[in-house]
């Protein structure tokens, strides 16, 4: 099994042992044991240490093994490697869909792409939603109807139309949906029609995967905390509450009235939020009033002709951007025209997904080492690029960019933002190979 060094350094860190300690406790020399955290990115390790080292820091085996992307910046993937992946989907008794995957490292997330095979004349059944929100894109060329629940109204029936008029790299319509949203496509005439659906990495996946450890109790009190739709208010009694205060001793702290601060949770003020999170600890953004952006059934949807709209010119490139929301920041799109040589390089913050939807294009980007590299890509062709790798595209062509914030995310930004020196706490923890202080 391959390790690596930091993850199991960081461990060692958490529970306060030394090298000599972890090696005595999993009963492994103690110089092979400091041999191989010695080793560059951590390598491979015989399954037997592995489990010896895992009872010794009482972790699971994949909590300390590496991910296999170190020193990945750009993963492609041909049209014809994107058709080798399909796999035909039956549902409520026909052929239904056929499904392809896009390019991604082994093991992440990745936008797919849909071939639409229920007919017009037929209500596509619905499937039961999933956890993580989705931005999909009619890719055309026919409409198709998308169906968000069992009674049909405007909010749950809607065709989602492709291009047919003026500037085809704006492919079709767009939609953002929210977690466990249950859905489902149809063709809305004798026309094919496909989309790309990217069911983007959720914030909330970590924080279920540990309430599925609570008690039933436990879990019911949260649940029943957040069905009240906490307000800034809420949110403040809950966050002073772990600091032996409520509202009205914390105004005192700040020497104010209860009234004037509570007002100021109700309607923003601004200042008093933020004295209150100098003078109490608290991060004061989680205490502003959030205006959202979803219909009834909780999407956000844009057409091609808001597309038109907003198109605009960006570091030698014609983009516009696919539908957004401020409830799900981190799911991101463009319609991006490639003409020449043009485009300026480009820096993405988070993992980026590309799909050609037309004419010839090349990706050329910064590799691990520092050098150049590039690669032609046709229509069909995908590509992910690793976040903060400088990339560009020439060409002539279109291309949709699917982004959902596998880091940076909004709250590794609010967390950086949070940090101490974070540029140097970064810089330390990056493959940080020492130890906690005590081994000679």
């Amino acid at each position: 099994m391959r390790l690596d060094t930091y993850k199991v350094v960081h461990w060692m860190n958490v529970r306060k042992m030394t090298v000599r300690q972890v090696a005595e406790a999993a009963g492994l020399d103690h110089a092979r044991l400091a041999g191989l955290l010695d080793e560059p990115g951590g390598g491979e390790w015989p399954e037997t240490e592995v489990a010896a080292l895992t009872r010794a820091l009482g972790v699971e085996p994949e909590r300390l093994s590496a991910s296999g992307r170190r020193d990945l910046t750009v993963v492609t993937r041909t049209a014809e490697q994107l058709r080798a992946t399909r796999r035909p989907i039956q549902r409520d008794g026909i052929h239904f869909y056929n499904y392809y995957t896009m390019a991604a490292p082994p093991g992440a997330v990745a936008p797919v792409i849909l071939d639409i095979l229920c007919p017009a004349d037929r209500l596509p059944a619905l499937n039961n939603g999933h956890l993580e929100p989705a931005i999909t894109v009619n890719l055309g060329p026919g409409d198709i109807h998308g169906r968000w629940g069992e009674e049909l109204t405007d909010a749950t029936w809607q065709v989602i139309a492709a291009n047919k008029g003026e500037d085809p790299w704006i492919v079709g319509d767009s939609y953002l949906e929210p977690s466990y949203c249950p859905h489902s496509y149809s063709l809305a005439s004798d026309a094919p029609a496909r989309i790309v659906s990217y069911t983007g990495q959720s914030n909330l996946a970590a924080l279920l995967e540990d309430v599925n450890d609570w008690s039933e109790p436990a879990a019911e009190e949260l649940f029943g905390w957040l069905d009240r739709e906490p307000s800034p208010r809420a949110l403040a009694e809950l966050l002073l509450a772990r600091r032996g205060h409520t509202v009205e001793s914390a105004a005192a702290a700040l020497g104010t009235s209860g009234e004037k601060l509570a007002a100021a949770l109700e309607y923003g003020g601004v200042e008093d939020l933020r004295e209150l999170g100098w003078r109490l600890g608290l991060d004061d953004r989680l205490l502003l009033r959030r205006e959202l952006r979803h219909d009834a059934v909780g999407k956000t949807y844009k057409d091609v002709a808001e597309c038109r709209r907003e198109a605009r010119d960006f570091r030698g490139y014609r983009v516009t951007s696919l539908a957004g929301a401020p409830h799900l920041p981190d799911l991101s799109g463009l319609y991006l025209r490639v003409s020449g040589e043009e485009g300026a390089d480009l820096l993405e913050p988070a993992e980026t997904h590309y799909l050609v939807t037309g004419g010839d294009l090349r990706l050329h980007w910064i590799t691990a080492d520092g050098g150049t590299e590039s690669r032609e890509l046709d229509a069909d062709g995908t590509a992910w690029v690793a976040p903060f790798v400088r990339h560009r595209w020439s060409g002539d062509g279109s291309l949709i960019k699917l982004g959902s914030g596998r880091h940076l995310t909004y709250l590794d930004l609010y967390e950086l933002s949070n940090t101490y020196a974070p540029a140097a706490t970064l810089r330390r923890g990056r493959r940080d190979g020492r130890s906690w202080g005590y081994d000679s």
